[in-house]
């Protein structure tokens, strides 16, 4: 098939690398969910720590600030975005369902795409969905304090969608995602739209058609020296549907000036990296077994002048398995790529999330680590922090002990002492970043938020376990669980529990009736 290079292996320079690094480094893992299927889609790190942004089916209480409090509060796909510090200690967390305004219980669907954290410390989140029954991209802000802060909807006339926020390296943001015909998902989008965005709260984000892009479909993005790079479907083009565009501006309007196909009409992009080294991309590619494959390329470094529809690579490879291998992210680290998909052939059982070590130049292959426990893992998003640790996000029912205990899969966090992935490396300190009752209410127990006024001036009280309940003399109250189950009932503040999370205390009878919301810590 065309551009299918299937590089030679360096399997010494592998164990020289497994000789030097594995006495002294080490994985630590952290996972977060509840009842339903959690899973991490999106990553953030930076020198406060890291962030981790996903969609879960568990059951979420909405937190103030949010739509309403509610046991169970809505049903379907919700978002939710969790902030670790740098010993990946959790701070805080905020749920939200796809549409703010539906009824509760009314069922909710979202696809979580990117999240980030600019320098006033507010933390974003990219995503889409549907308003008044058509798809849309959406940019919240959340801080810990105070909830939402601010929400921009990109709307473009019709249905539309995002993929990607990134740095354009000056202090600002470019919002990249898709303008569709009627209601997203359709067959073919009209075409890429770009946002220009300050970072600031108070001042929303551009919208505009990037010309030329007609027809075509954003999945990932990466900017580098002034000029925008998109993984791009082209389903106009059924030979060569995959291609990475460069986009630059042309009198303040972003224009296509070149395009890196890759003949190749069973191919789909997932994501895609633009670095010092060049600009490379991840895909999977259904093989003629009928099986997945992950594969990786890199582009030359830039597009000839004359003929830039010509723009070439500089290397393909695909990692051939006979089981299902699809691609999923891409991240450079100086001038190595980790090149991440899932794999059911590697790991200690179920599926694993495999990353591979490939040098930028070449894409030779050297070293190779697969994530995660007995059970089935994926992978979603890589980062790496400032001290060289790289970070591996996704989903896993490996460590299900530490949160609900049902085996339905949980977001995972996987951190690595060192990028120099060799086979064997240990886990150390797995653990569930909240207890489970926690987990989707906002803020961790031991978060100074539940001390501050303004928490105990809403309509939440924060009590010990085993104090008496907030109740005058003679007034009958009943205590429900977050889903409404009744846990106690009496007369007066005479009642205690002995144990720890979120409570709704109902209060008198008729129309004396008033509920409390009880947060019940050690």
């Amino acid at each position: 098939m065309p551009f299918r290079l299937l590089l030679a292996l360096l399997p010494l320079f592998a164990a020289g690398f497994s000789l030097s690094a594995q006495d002294a480094d080490s994985i630590e893992v952290r996972v977060f969910g509840a009842e339903g299927v959690d899973e991490a889609t999106a990553l953030w790190v930076d020198d406060l720590g890291c962030i981790l942004a996903g969609e879960t089916t568990s059951e979420i209480a909405m937190a103030p600030g949010q739509a309403a409090w509610a046991p169970g509060g809505p049903v379907g796909r919700k978002g939710f975005v969790t902030v670790l510090d740098t010993a990946l200690n959790h701070q805080w967390s905020f749920a939200f369902p796809g549409d703010p305004t539906a009824p509760l219980g009314a069922p909710s669907t979202m696809r979580v795409n990117d999240v980030l954290r600019t320098a006033d410390s507010t933390v974003w989140v990219l995503y889409d969905a549907p308003r008044e029954g058509q798809w849309q991209g959406h940019l919240m802000g959340l801080r810990p304090e105070e909830g939402p802060v601010v929400e921009y909807d990109l709307g473009s006339g019709g249905a539309t969608s995002v993929c990607d926020v990134v740095p354009n390296g000056q202090g600002a943001y470019l919002i990249i995602g898709n303008r569709w015909p009627d209601q997203a998902p359709a067959l073919v989008p009209e075409g890429i739209m770009v946002g220009y965005w300050s970072g600031e709260a108070d001042d929303a984000p551009g919208w505009a058609p990037i010309a030329g892009a007609e027809g075509m479909e954003a999945v990932a993005a990466g900017w580098r020296n002034g000029t925008l790079y998109i993984a791009a479907h082209r389903p106009e083009f059924p030979e060569a549907p995959a291609a990475v565009v460069l986009v630059q501006t042309n009198v303040g309007n972003p224009q296509l000036v070149a395009t890196a196909a890759i003949a190749d009409p069973d191919l789909v992009l997932t994501d895609l990296t633009a670095g010092p080294q060049g600009v490379a991309w991840s895909g999977t590619l259904t093989s003629e077994d009928g099986t997945l494959d992950a594969t990786f390329g890199k582009l030359s470094n830039t597009p000839p002048d004359s003929i830039p529809e010509e723009w070439l690579h500089e290397w393909i490879v695909v990692t051939a398995s006979a089981a299902d291998r699809p691609g999923r992210a891409i991240l450079w680290t100086n001038d190595i790529l980790q090149c991440a998909g899932r794999t059911t052939t590697e790991g200690a059982g179920g599926t694993g999330a495999m990353v591979q070590r490939r040098f930028g130049q070449t894409g030779a292959w050297f070293g190779v680590h697969t994530f995660g426990g007995e059970a089935d893992e994926d992978v979603r998003d890589l980062g790496y922090d400032s001290q060289g640790r790289l970070y591996v996000a996704g989903s896993s029912n490996s460590w299900t002990e530490l949160t609900a205990g049902n085996d339905s899969p949980d977001a995972v966090l996987f951190r690595s002492t060192t990028t120099a992935l060799v086979p064997g490396l240990p886990y150390t300190g797995a653990q569930s970043l909240v207890e489970v009752e926690q987990t989707f209410v906002a803020v961790a127990e031991s978060s100074p938020l539940f001390d501050s006024p303004q928490r105990q001036g809403s309509s939440v009280r924060v009590i010990p376990s085993g104090s008496p309940f907030p109740v005058d003399q003679g007034v009958e109250w009943v205590l429900f669980d977050l889903v409404g189950k009744e846990v106690t009932r009496g007369i007066g503040p005479t009642r205690t529990v002995q144990t720890s999370g979120w409570f709704r205390l109902t209060m008198g009878a008729g129309g004396g009736r008033s509920d409390l919301w009880l947060w019940v810590r050690k």
